[in-house]
Order: structure tokens, then C-alpha cells, then sequence
């Protein structure tokens, strides 16, 4: 009698707590973000010139341009532009003429293609060899 009433009192406590461990209120869903797109642009940039590189945007956000390496002068101020591509140009409509190396520079675009253009102040002395880094949704 012992054993039966043993075994009763052990399942009923087996029951008792995997009643308590269960849960019935759902799991919340993480509100999607779309994934972060980075798009690195190299080349060589002439003294007086511009270099234009164009990306594309996949959806509204924040877009952040940063000037990761300028070769051999690493310390100029650079100019850079952001617009949209109209031929073999950039209709530029937002500048930034602070731009140096390790700074970041940020705006709000929807999506669609766009271009941006990094081009010398009158601060460079020969040819500089550029990294650029542009961040977008």
C-alpha cells in the first residue's frame, strides 16, 4: 500500500510541476530590420580631380560615408558629394567639404541608386590613393 501510494504522490508531483514549468503567453517576434549593406570603393584620385562611385540603396535609412585611407596625405581635407547618377556625372545634392580620413559623414536617403563622389579641395599635391566605405540599408 505504501508503494502504490508512493508512486500516486511521485506522478502527481511530476504533473504538478510541468504544469508550472509550461508557458502559455507566445514568444515576441524581433521587429525586422533590413541587413546592413557595406559597399568599400578604391582607387586612385588625381590632383584637381573627382572620383565617382555609384551604390544602390535597398531600402529608406540611414546611409554613412566614411573615408577609411587617403595616400600618401592622409591628413587633407576632402570633399564629398552625394547624389544620383545622370550619365557619366552625379547630379550632387548633399556635400560635405570636412571630409578627412576616420571621419563619418550621414544622411538619409530612400531606396533607389545613387552616387557619391569624393573629390579634391586644392589640398592635394599629386595623385592619392583612397579607400571609401559606404553604409546603407
Amino acid at each position: 500500500m505504501l508503494r502504490v501510494s508512493t508512486i500516486v504522490g511521485c506522478v502527481s508531483a511530476l504533473l504538478l510541476v510541468s504544469a508550472c514549468t509550461s508557458s502559455s503567453s507566445p514568444t515576441p517576434t524581433p521587429t525586422a530590420t533590413p541587413p546592413a549593406t557595406t559597399d568599400t570603393f578604391t582607387g586612385t584620385l588625381a590632383q584637381n580631380s573627382s572620383a565617382l562611385n555609384t551604390f544602390t540603396v535597398n531600402a529608406a535609412g540611414t546611409v554613412t560615408f566614411i573615408l577609411v585611407s587617403l595616400q600618401p596625405q592622409s591628413t587633407i581635407t576632402m570633399g564629398l558629394g552625394v547624389g544620383t547618377p545622370n550619365g557619366g556625372s552625379c547630379g550632387v545634392s548633399t556635400t560635405q567639404e570636412n571630409f578627412k580620413v576616420g571621419t563619418a559623414f550621414t544622411t538619409t536617403l530612400s531606396a533607389g541608386t545613387y552616387c557619391v563622389v569624393l573629390y579634391d579641395l586644392g589640398n592635394m599635391i599629386g595623385p592619392n590613393t583612397y579607400t571609401l566605405t559606404v553604409l546603407h540599408p
